[in-house]
C-alpha cells in the first residue's frame, strides 16, 4: 500500500475547513488567492460568509470598534460578491480539487447560495435560534454543519431535533464564540458530550490563535476542523486579527495529518 501524503489525504479521516469568511474585504482577486493559498496549505473545504445586506441588518444596527469609519450595513455591501462572482468563486473552488462552502445568515442568502449549487450549508453560531432559517436549510437535503457556540443545550436540541428529522447528513461542532477564544474557554470536554447527546459526527470550529485546541480535538475523535485563514493579521475586516497566517495554517494540516497516522497506527 502506498504512503504518499496524496494518497494519505485522501483517505484522511478529519476535514480540515480553512474559513475565509469575509478576510477578502470584498476583493474577488484576495478571495481567489486565499482559495489558492487554502489549497496550498492542504484545507479540504474552503469557506465564505454570505452575507444579504438588506436581508440581515438595519441601517443603523450599532457596528463593532473595528468598524470605525462605515456601519455593518455598508460593510456587508460594499463586500457583497454578484450571483455571477460566487458562481465564479464556487467553480473556481472546485478546479483547485476542493469543496466550497459558506455560512449563511438569511433565508435570502440560502436561496443565493442554492442558485450557485453548492453541496452543503453551514449554519453559524448565531442562527442556531434562527429556527425558521434553520428549517429552511434543512428542507433542502444537503449536508449541515452547524456550529453551537452561544447556545444552551435546549437552544441546540430544537435546531438539532429540526435537522435529524429531515434525515441529511449532519456534523455539529463545539464552538466558543469567543475571539481569540482562551484556552480556558475552548471546552474540549463537550466534544464527548456532543458525540454523547446527538449521536452525530462532532468537529471543532476554533477561535484559539495557535493549532494546539485543534490537535488535542482531533485526538479526542473531532472529524472536522474549521479555522480561520488570512494573509495577514494586520488586514481590515472583523476576522483577520484571529486567523491563522499561512504558514500557521499548513503546520495545521500536517499537525492534523501526523495526529490521524499515530492514531491509526496502534503499536
Amino acid at each position: 500500500m502506498s504512503h504518499s501524503s496524496s494518497n494519505h489525504r485522501e483517505s484522511s479521516c478529519v476535514t480540515i475547513i480553512a474559513e475565509v469568511g469575509m478576510n477578502h474585504d470584498g476583493s474577488i482577486g484576495n478571495a481567489r488567492r486565499l482559495i489558492d493559498t487554502a489549497t496550498e496549505c492542504g484545507a479540504d473545504v474552503v469557506k465564505f460568509h454570505a452575507h444579504v445586506a438588506d436581508a440581515e441588518t438595519l441601517l443603523d444596527a450599532p457596528s463593532p470598534a473595528y468598524f470605525n469609519e462605515e456601519s455593518r450595513y455598508d460593510y456587508f455591501r460594499r463586500t457583497a460578491f454578484t450571483i455571477d462572482q460566487w458562481k465564479g468563486l464556487k467553480r473556481y473552488t472546485e478546479s483547485k480539487g476542493r469543496q466550497f462552502l459558506a455560512s449563511v445568515f438569511s433565508r435570502e442568502a440560502v436561496d443565493l447560495m442554492e442558485r450557485i449549487g453548492v453541496t452543503a450549508f453551514k449554519i453559524p453560531s448565531g442562527e442556531v435560534t434562527n429556527l425558521p432559517l434553520v428549517e429552511d436549510m434543512a428542507g433542502r437535503r444537503k449536508p449541515i454543519y452547524l456550529s453551537s457556540g452561544m447556545s444552551s443545550w435546549h437552544e441546540l436540541d430544537q435546531a438539532m431535533r429540526i435537522i435529524q428529522q429531515a434525515h441529511v447528513p449532519l456534523t455539529i461542532f463545539q464552538c466558543t464564540s469567543e475571539y481569540p477564544c482562551a484556552y480556558e474557554h475552548v471546552g474540549l470536554n463537550v466534544i464527548q458530550e456532543l458525540q454523547a447527546r446527538y449521536h452525530t459526527p462532532v468537529g471543532l470550529s476554533d477561535h484559539t490563535l495557535t493549532n494546539y485546541a485543534a490537535f488535542a480535538a482531533v485526538a479526542l475523535g473531532a472529524t472536522v476542523i474549521e479555522k480561520h485563514l488570512t494573509f495577514s493579521r494586520q488586514m481590515y475586516g472583523s476576522d483577520a486579527k484571529h486567523s491563522l497566517e499561512p504558514h500557521e495554517f499548513a503546520d495545521l494540516v500536517r499537525g492534523v495529518r501526523a495526529i490521524e497516522t499515530m492514531l491509526a497506527s496502534p503499536v
